[in-house]
């Protein structure tokens, strides 16, 4: 249960995104710390969301109403992040995984369809090279297989020695056209906040953990079917990137999704929830 500075804070971010009508909030404990688990929808396959670095999980709030028609559709706050803030460090992405799969344990779900953006991308894969007999499919998108210790370590670096208002503008022009920028709709907005209240030491733990990301070339006995989608506009994980990557993969289907940057569910969600719903059963 949460309490009440826990959901007012979480009305305070509604007001950001739009309503949380109809999702549920609950926190969750996992082994050496606490976070929080969104749901919508309460019947079908068990769709899992891991959102990317930096937000939280009203990353996925766009896409969970599509997704959830059908679906049961959780989303959590990763380690470090949101609700999650905090949490102890260093650790690794070995230690993320586990936590994916406390997650599970906490919500009863023996195997679920997991969906990763970019960091979470890279943590759906911990997952799937160390525990594939807890997933049903695999949905990569905007990520990465293998690490890029120099960068990882100068944006850890940055936030601890300028702080997080010198990370806004770089981070934002990552992940997001020069249109989205000059319109600074909602999804803007909300990514521009959460970078700019993001805790300095949480970020760099987060990045330093990015840097033992260990499951290049290691998916080639997954069993289950997997999916890649990779934006056209993508500066970060380029479409060269993306596609050999999925090539990786032998279960995997790759689709370019045009007009589309990095932070995909917040500046094309419409085109996210299209893919994902044709990759993702449903009950009917």
């Amino acid at each position: 249960m949460m309490n009440r500075r826990d959901e007012g804070r979480h009305e305070q971010e509604g007001s950001v995104q739009g309503s949380l009508t109809g999702v549920r909030l609950r926190r969750v404990t996992l082994t050496d710390h606490e976070t929080v688990v969104a749901q919508r929808g309460d019947s079908g396959p068990a769709v899992v969301l891991i959102h990317s670095l930096g937000v939280d999980w009203r990353m996925w709030r766009p896409v969970m109403d599509r997704l959830s028609a059908g679906r049961r559709v959780f989303a959590y706050d990763i380690r470090a992040h949101g609700s999650a803030a905090g949490a102890p460090a260093p650790f690794t992405m070995a230690d993320t995984a586990r936590d994916v799969v406390g997650v599970l344990d906490a919500l009863d779900l023996e195997r679920v369809h997991l969906v990763g953006l970019s960091l979470g991308g890279a943590i759906a894969q911990v997952v799937a090279v160390s525990r594939p007999d807890r997933l049903e499919s695999l949905a990569l998108l905007a990520t990465t297989d293998r690490p890029f210790p120099d960068a990882f370590e100068a944006r850890a670096r940055l936030a601890e020695t300028d702080g997080m208002q010198a990370l806004v503008t770089p981070t934002l022009s990552r992940w997001f056209t020069p249109g989205a920028l000059a319109d600074d709709g909602w999804g803007v907005r909300y990514a521009r906040e959460c970078v700019r209240d993001f805790d300095p030491a949480d970020w760099a733990a987060v990045w330093r953990a990015y840097k033992s990301l260990d499951v290049y070339d290691r998916l080639g006995a997954f069993p289950a079917p997997a999916l890649v989608l990779a934006g056209e506009l993508d500066a970060s994980a380029t479409l060269e990137f993306q596609s050999a990557l999925a090539a990786r993969i032998p279960t995997a289907d790759f689709e370019q999704l045009p007009g589309t940057p990095h932070m995909q569910t917040l500046e094309q969600p419409e085109l996210v929830a299209d893919a994902l719903d044709r990759f993702l059963p449903a009950q009917r």
